[in-house]
C-alpha cells in the first residue's frame, strides 16, 4: 500500500484489517486522521474516534499498532478505543 496523501487511504479497509488481525472492534465514527507518508517508516497513521483529555496507549504484542483508551474508563476490548495509531501502514497492509 503506497499512498501519498490521506485522500488515497481506504480507512474502512485499514480499520477492518486492524480488527481482524488484533480481534478488536473499532468505531467507524472517525473525527480526525493524521498521516505521515515517510518512505523509510512505511507511513504512520493516527485515527481518532473521539476526544479525551488524556488517552492512554497500549501497543499490540507485535508493536505495529497502538490502541488508545480513555484513562477514566475500564477497557478490555477495542470497542472502547478512542484512537488507533499504526506505526508502519505498509507492513500492516502486507500482512
Amino acid at each position: 500500500m503506497t499512498s501519498r496523501t490521506i485522500l488515497d487511504l481506504d480507512l474502512k479497509k485499514i480499520l477492518s484489517k486492524i480488527e481482524k488481525k488484533y480481534r478488536v472492534k473499532l468505531s467507524r465514527n472517525v473525527q480526525a486522521v493524521d498521516y505521515g507518508s515517510e518512505r523509510r517508516s512505511g507511513g504512520d497513521l493516527y485515527i481518532r474516534f473521539r476526544h479525551v483529555e488524556k488517552p492512554v496507549g497500549e501497543p499490540t504484542e507485535d508493536g505495529l499498532v497502538v490502541l488508545f483508551y480513555d484513562e477514566r474508563e475500564d477497557h478490555g476490548s477495542g470497542d472502547q478505543a478512542v484512537a488507533v495509531e499504526v506505526l508502519d501502514l505498509n507492513r500492516l497492509m502486507r500482512d
